[in-house]
């Protein structure tokens, strides 16, 4: 009998253990479902301290944080869970709305990623914010990866808006400061024809020519967006032009050494060049190419290795073989690319998607329109003047608010309620193109 009760005891003392170390995690599971945050902090870290290698624990630690507006510390435990090896994590995600209410795991979906990006958002660190959000990849939920590839855009162009304010209320201080070795600003070229046919041209040039420029290691090349938005706050409008003697002023802004500007005139499609040196205040090399209106892919990339030739740059075989790759042949599907990325630019989020849609029916194998397709915002983000007087935190809040939306309508599709295309919740579908005089207006190939 006395064995038997010393038995009983032993049994109960381990049981008291076992839930004792499993009740920490459990009451935080708990404490995120009911939004007490500052329970399942104080739950999670008793957790982590009888067992640091629970990774649900440490990415529901990264959360509370965040819910709380400690992001430094969300930071730093979405950093360690994203920095294990993969097999050491596959059973910690959840999805937005799901982490605090301890509901099912989904192994595949890197929910860690999307939170750290949040926390750099809200920390004000937007750049690092966009690159986190780069590396998403969930294909088992594409309305959420979707989501998240449209908000990187809204954060981009918030950013670049936020930096060009920055450059130009510090802008004597940046005169004193080098630009960064090897960096590369494209600037539109300048439409000389008598009737702006190259307008929308300008733009999509300027795009293919730094999609190109960015598949050489050795030069950082500044994103269309930045250049964009420094012009647009330095009051130069859309088809803001940047030329040789206004060039090293736009590059200081920028921080980038090497300013890449021209023009293209009428005729056989023609396009002079120069390359200006911020450092310097002057020309280190210009050219001339030409072509037929209709080899346009020829002429962007005849500019794209006299840039090359002018910096000098070495390249490496895979490189090269990159940048001789034409974006598209078909000139109609390049001129929609450019009033996508005009209409982008101004804000107008459904005439952009229009356009992208219309390039990508143009020509199907023309991935940088399919890309931007892919990101460009929805018709229901803010104006442009809006984003620009949003704070980071109101930012933050309509970006979470937009993928908690999109997880909603993932978790209606994956219980049948939201069916599939046409009923339920479907994907967005472009209208019909805009008909000439609307506020993108249309354009014609036949010039």
């Amino acid at each position: 009998m006395c064995q038997q009760i010393i038995y009983l005891r032993v049994i109960f003392i381990v049981g008291l253990v076992m839930l004792s170390g499993c009740s920490s995690y459990m009451k935080g599971t708990m404490d995120l479902k009911r939004e007490n945050y500052e329970a399942a902090i104080e739950d999670y870290r008793l957790e982590l301290s009888k067992n640091p290698n629970n990774w649900q624990a440490r990415q529901q630690l990264g959360f509370a944080y965040l819910k709380t507006g400690r992001n430094d510390q969300a930071i730093a435990e979405l950093q360690y869970v994203l920095g294990q090896e993969p097999d050491d994590i596959t059973a910690l995600s959840y999805a937005p709305r799901d982490v605090e209410r301890g509901l099912g795991q989904k192994p595949d979906a890197p929910y860690a990623n999307y939170y750290l990006g949040l926390a750099y958002l809200r920390n004000g660190q937007r750049s690092e914010a966009v690159e986190t959000w780069r590396s998403y990849n969930n294909p088992r939920e594409p309305l959420l990866e979707d989501e998240i590839k449209k908000q990187i855009t809204v954060v981009d162009i918030y950013d670049s808006l936020h930096l060009a304010r920055q450059a130009l209320e510090e802008e004597k201080k940046l005169e004193t400061l080098p630009p960064k070795p090897g960096t590369v600003a494209v600037f539109y070229f300048k439409d000389l024809s008598p009737d702006n046919r190259f307008r929308y041209l300008q733009k999509a040039m300027a795009e293919m020519i730094i999609t190109d420029l960015t598949k050489v290691s050795t030069l950082q090349v500044l994103e269309r967006v930045r250049v964009q938005y420094l012009l647009y706050e330095m009051k130069m409008g859309q088809t803001g032009i940047v030329e040789e003697k206004t060039a090293p002023r736009a590059g200081r802004l920028l921080g980038a050494e090497n300013l890449i500007v021209g023009s293209l005139e009428p005729g056989s499609l023609a396009a002079k060049a120069s390359v200006a040196s911020t450092t310097t205040k002057d020309v280190v090399g210009a050219f001339s190419v030409t072509a037929e209106q209709e080899e346009f892919f020829v002429l962007e990339k005849e500019i794209v290795y006299n840039v090359l030739k002018v910096l000098p740059v070495t390249f490496t075989p895979e490189e090269e073989a990159q940048i001789k790759a034409y974006h598209t042949k078909n000139l109609q599907a390049v001129l929609y690319f450019g009033q996508g990325l005009d209409a982008l630019d101004a804000g107008h989020w459904k005439d952009a998607r229009v356009f992208f849609k219309n390039a990508t029916d143009e020509d199907p194998d023309f991935k940088l329109a399919q890309y931007y397709l892919e990101r460009c915002p929805a018709a229901t983000v803010a104006s442009l003047t809006a984003l620009g007087g949003m704070t980071v935190g109101q930012m933050a809040d309509s970006v979470e608010a937009a993928v908690d939306e999109a997880s909603g309508d993932q978790a209606a599709v994956a219980s049948g309620q939201g069916g599939g295309p046409g009923e339920g919740v479907a994907p967005s579908t472009p209208s019909p193109a805009p008909t000439p005089g609307t506020t993108t207006g249309n354009v014609s190939i036949s010039w």
